[in-house]
């Protein structure tokens, strides 16, 4: 039996660099806006490959264990600083991204980090959060390099739209996102004529560009039908743009509270969730879809 949401916890992706406990604090927020559990995980992945192992005399699996509750102490502390919700910790034995995977079976959002306990920009996004978000059950949050952009004030949340199965799903999420928020979503639609990549493409006879653009903003709007009589407290740009679709997305993320993309379950990543994820500069939230097109 499947938990009511908002039994369901919000979890976070633990170890003992400083990205970590910026995700438990984004983690706690969110737990807090949505009046859910929060949950910290710390993965033990041990023993470690490539490391001489110390002599039987020294419990240094229980040394690690013991350092890892102390992460885990650290990070409850932060949590419970900005969040009246119940705070649990666990410390679980394998791989972070089969842990975490396991956690997306019950859990209603997870959020990992961009930076791994050696503080190498990138480890998280390019191995655990890109092989968690192609497999996770729930909607997975990345947080990007806090030093890859500073702006302030943020606003917005942004989505990615295709115009086909799947955007409903992810819609969902980012309207619910920025009701809860208090801000606007900026619906992003991009599209490509069959010439894009040539040289010559703003000269050739054989595409009506006017039309095809006409034809995209209608695919928009009708993605977006029905969605300003659900949430009329939230407001809604539509976005237009003959570009690729990472790249627009990516853009739109310099100002953005949040970028939401889908994500077909159990396929590898597309160009544009791999692009977004790599790129963005604000938090990126990918969402399970039963089909989510290419992304």
């Amino acid at each position: 039996m499947i938990a009511p949401a908002h039994d369901r916890p919000v979890v976070v992706g633990v170890d003992a660099s400083e990205a970590a406990l910026r995700a438990v604090a984004f983690a706690a927020d969110e737990a807090r806006r949505r009046g859910a559990p929060l949950r910290l995980v710390h993965a033990m992945d041990w023993p470690l490959d490539g490391v001489t192992m110390p002599p039987p005399e020294m419990d240094v699996a229980g040394m690690v264990r013991s350092a890892a509750h102390e992460v885990l102490r650290t990070a409850i502390t932060s949590a419970t600083a900005t969040t009246g919700t119940e705070v649990t910790a666990t410390v679980a034995d394998g791989d972070p991204v089969d842990v975490l995977r396991r956690a997306s079976a019950t859990a209603q959002l997870v959020v990992v980090g961009s930076r791994g306990a050696g503080g190498v920009a990138g480890l998280l996004t390019g191995s655990t959060a890109t092989a968690l978000v192609g497999h996770a059950d729930c909607p997975v949050v990345v947080l990007p390099d806090p030093t890859s952009a500073r702006v302030s004030p943020r606003r917005s949340v942004v989505v990615g739209v295709e115009g086909r199965r799947g955007d409903q799903e992810v819609l969902d999420f980012a309207f619910e996102e920025a009701s809860a928020r208090g801000t606007d979503v900026v619906a992003v639609h991009a599209w490509q004529d069959v010439v894009l990549g040539t040289a010559h493409r703003s000269m050739s006879p054989l595409v009506d560009s006017t039309g095809v653009a006409a034809e995209e903003e209608r695919a928009l709007a009708e993605a977006l039908a029905g969605w300003r009589d659900k949430e009329p407290d939230v407001p809604v740009q539509e976005v237009v743009v003959r570009d690729r679709a990472a790249r627009a997305l990516v853009t739109a993320s310099m100002t953005a509270e949040l970028v939401v993309v889908g994500h077909r379950r159990r396929h590898a990543l597309g160009s544009t969730t791999h692009g977004v994820l790599h790129r963005a500069t604000c938090p990126v939230a990918v969402v399970p879809v039963l089909d989510g097109g290419s992304r």
